[in-house]
């Protein structure tokens, strides 16, 4: 599979029989070497996103992902993770506005589909399933220039 460009990730943000984004072999490899790291310090994958995220007070967190797919230049692959305290794996996700508003909260505008979307992998394709998370994008080329100050002051975190 080639890049993935926003139009494709909307389309499979809409209907999940289609095909989703991946990553290109280099990421692939980055992201088999992570596990591989892991398990060699017994550490599960979900055990490492606990202890390095930035929690916040309503128990969410957007972390930039370590491993991202293919994305057209200008886009931002995210995750946006709950805590399984409050959130458990089997239990519901918060509703949408609650979505959108720690998505404003994290980046300091309410957000607009011109520039940021998001969906949850399927079952059968969730690499961390003890720990919910939202796959996010951002097209920083379509976002205001706050939206690209705050990925910038987030990665830094």
């Amino acid at each position: 599979m080639g890049v993935c460009q926003w139009e494709a990730i909307a389309a499979y943000a809409a209907d999940r029989d289609l095909e989703g984004p991946e990553r290109d072999a280099t990421e692939e490899e980055r992201y088999d070497a992570q596990k591989q790291w892991l398990s060699s310090r017994g550490e599960a994958p979900h055990e490492y996103v606990l202890r390095i995220v930035a929690w916040d007070e309503a128990c969410m967190a957007l972390e930039p992902c370590l491993v991202p797919y293919y994305l057209e230049a200008g886009m931002e692959h995210w995750l946006l993770w709950f805590n399984p305290e409050r959130y458990p794996p089997a239990g519901d996700l918060p509703p949408e506005d609650h979505i959108r508003e720690a998505l404003q909260r994290f980046l300091g505008l309410a957000p607009d589909p011109k520039w940021v979307m998001w969906y949850e992998n399927l079952p059968s394709k969730r690499s961390v399933p003890a720990v919910r998370h939202l796959h996010v994008f951002l097209r920083l080329s379509a976002a205001p220039p706050p939206v690209g100050a705050a990925s910038r002051l987030l990665r830094q975190a």
